[in-house]
């Protein structure tokens, strides 16, 4: 059954938590509640899972995408930056958010969507000579395993399973690099002369892509905002790496959170972060527990990854896409979410004057770490990716199994516990550890 706009009369829990931060009828809280509720009315749906949809989208996502987009405007301003390029998939949202929003806080900055990925920057800035020191092959929220390892390095793994075997590394796809034995074989394997002169050519072919590519797009001029979700900033200092050139000032990152492994301050100078810089500890208190598997939920994008760049006849540099579509969250529902982001923005005219991070903090809480079942049967079925080439798709949320739950692969804790077995709930935290419940940045 369809859910007509006349047929919305009850207040969600979000937009009461809206409310509850409203102080006066026209402040930004109730211009938000204002907006969402406009939102809910005009995104028709057909059934509980295109409700819980858009529900949230209107009641959590929206907030948490449109105040980083007015702060990230705002801030470009302040910098006097002449540009802001949206990185692609996680800055597709923010770019067409930006565009929807009043003309004039973007008057006199250039936008545009940029297409870039962590698999294609940190492959041209990797060395092939020590390819086993180079992190990003093994990290993700799911460590790789040798399918994923070759996958990231643009390698046909039935082209080296003879190094492979030799070298140590198991096939078996649950035997990853958290294993002692299984990364020191794949770095015996990536030491291989074979291994490296097939990626050092791959290497010098996509660093001088992404040079001609960042050059045409001035993805590295000091005046230009490299707009991103965030975390640790290695995808951007992957860039900076293979572009800069000696005391040429860095372009500037606008991220909604920043949570660098090791702070630098020649680079942190240049980041700046909407909801939290754990590098500064601003905003400490207001990152929810695994932060980054919600918004990067959040900022889903329509295309697939950026798996390399190719120089067309014309001269120009164009992005190799994965898929042009991005079928799986196509299916789940993402026509229905960015309708209703889109329809929260168009509502949601009158820019605030007050901070919305308090607020915003509030709204991620309630859905991340105390959703409704009905939300986290719905939300928890979204096809998450943390690997840079697309490899390990999961749902954010499955039920715990027996007889010793653990967490595996499931990036969203408090999703899965509201599915679960309540004896098999009250198992797993009895004995999972408060670093895995809190979400500490454990994400790449």
């Amino acid at each position: 059954m369809v859910t007509h706009p006349d047929s919305i009369t009850a207040t969600t829990r979000y937009e009461q938590i809206m409310l509850d931060h409203s102080h006066h009828p026209a402040d930004a809280a109730a211009r938000l509640r204002e907006a969402s509720r406009t939102a809910r009315n005009t995104v028709a749906v057909s059934g509980d899972q295109q409700r819980q949809i858009r529900d949230v989208a209107a009641g959590v996502a929206a907030p948490t995408l449109i105040g980083a987009v007015i702060w990230m405007l705002e801030h470009a301003r302040h910098r006097r930056l002449s540009r802001l390029r949206f990185l692609s998939r996680d800055g597709q949202i923010f770019y067409e958010l930006a565009r929807r929003l009043p003309p004039h806080l973007h008057a006199g900055i250039d936008l545009e969507y940029v297409y870039s990925s962590r698999l294609t920057w940190s492959l041209a800035a990797s060395n092939a000579d020590s390819l086993d020191q180079e992190a990003w092959l093994f990290n993700s929220f799911m460590k790789s395993n040798a399918t994923d390892l070759c996958a990231r390095l643009g390698l046909r793994i039935n082209d080296h399973l003879a190094a492979l075997e030799a070298a140590g590394v198991s096939l078996d796809a649950d035997t990853r690099a958290d294993e002692h034995q299984q990364i020191e074989a794949m770095k015996k394997f990536l030491r291989t002369p074979r291994v490296r002169a097939a990626v050092g050519a791959r290497i010098t072919e996509t660093r001088q892509l992404l040079i001609d590519y960042a050059a045409a797009h001035r993805l590295d001029a000091p005046d230009t905002g490299l707009v991103d979700a965030g975390w640790t900033g290695r995808m951007i200092d992957s860039l900076i790496r293979v572009c800069s050139t000696p005391g040429r000032p860095r372009p500037h990152a606008l991220l909604w959170g920043y949570e660098p492994r090791d702070p630098d301050p020649a680079v942190t100078d240049h980041v700046s972060a909407y909801m939290y810089n754990t590098a500064t500890r601003q905003g400490a208190d207001l990152r929810v527990p695994d932060a980054p598997y919600l918004v990067e939920t959040f900022c889903m994008g329509d295309h697939g990854i950026v798996t390399g760049y190719h120089r067309s006849p014309t001269g120009t540099i164009q992005p190799i896409l994965k898929s042009v579509g991005n079928p799986a969250p196509e299916s789940w529902g993402l026509r229905t979410y960015r309708d209703t982001l889109y329809a929260v923005a168009d509502s949601f005219t009158h820019l605030p004057d007050q901070d919305l991070r308090p607020l915003i903090h509030d709204l991620m809480a309630a859905f991340w770490c105390n959703p409704t079942p009905e939300e986290a049967a719905t939300w928890g079925s979204y096809p998450y990716d943390s690997d840079p080439a697309g490899t390990a798709v999961r749902p954010l949320a499955t039920p715990l199994e027996g007889p010793q739950p653990r967490r595996g692969d499931r990036a969203w804790i408090a999703g899965t516990l509201a599915i679960s077995n309540p004896d098999l709930r009250q198992q797993y935290l009895t004995h999972a550890s408060a670093t895995e419940v809190n979400g500490t940045p454990a994400t790449d």
